[in-house]
């Protein structure tokens, strides 16, 4: 049988991760699959680039006022974000349904949550949390860890599919054994820069075909 994936609308939002860093998003998990299975695909990545407002690079305009620029069509909307958020110092914010303070972690992905199914209400919507990629804590005493269970509460208030990443991709840059093939850097005779390779792009490819499928 073929895929039910077959032929739809992917649209994905997101930062480097999603839109490939160094190597463009032709190379990503993203891209990959839509050419496997004939789908249109749309990659809203852009490196550098938050969930939420902040203050240090006011420039990027995060993902919780970018989503108004997507497509409305979309089969599939697949959200990952955090990594920007750690860096750039942006508060996690409480954890409730009703924050709305896009200068929170938590606000910002409600408003961007509730934006993406008022414009989207059929989509099949899936939130990706960040990898296990920079042990270090940011300034506010946060780390990785901190922004991916804020990510994973916040699709549990709107009974959204959170896919963790951090603990279930089956790829670590902190696992010495995989970060010599995985590392965009490293194959690119660079130093190592916890983005990934296209060898790692390829391995994700099934992983995330069978959890969109399971939508």
């Amino acid at each position: 049988m073929g895929s039910i994936l077959e032929g739809k609308t992917l649209a994905a939002l997101g930062d480097s991760l999603i839109y490939g860093n160094l190597l463009g998003n032709e190379k990503t998990w993203v891209n990959l699959l839509g050419r496997k299975h004939h789908m249109k695909v749309f990659n809203y990545g852009i490196n550098g680039n938050p969930v939420a407002v902040q203050e240090k690079e006011p420039e990027r305009i995060p993902m919780c006022i970018r989503y108004q620029d997507m497509t409305k069509d979309a089969d599939y909307v697949v959200i990952l974000g955090g990594a920007n958020d750690k860096r750039l110092d942006v508060p996690i914010g409480e954890c409730s349904f009703s924050n709305r303070d896009t200068r929170t972690f938590m606000g910002a992905l409600n408003t961007l949550i509730e934006g993406v199914t008022g414009r989207s209400p059929k989509a099949r919507l899936l939130l990706m949390t960040n990898y296990n990629r920079w042990p270090q804590k940011n300034r506010l005493g946060l780390s990785d860890l901190d922004y991916v269970d804020a990510m994973i509460k916040a699709g549990e208030l709107w009974s959204v599919p959170c896919f963790d990443n951090y603990r279930n991709c089956g790829l670590s840059f902190q696992n010495p054994a995989q970060l010599s093939w995985i590392d965009e850097g490293l194959s690119m005779g660079l130093q190592e820069n916890h983005h990934f390779s296209p060898e790692a792009y390829e391995w994700l490819v099934d992983k995330y075909q069978v959890v969109l499928e399971g939508l």
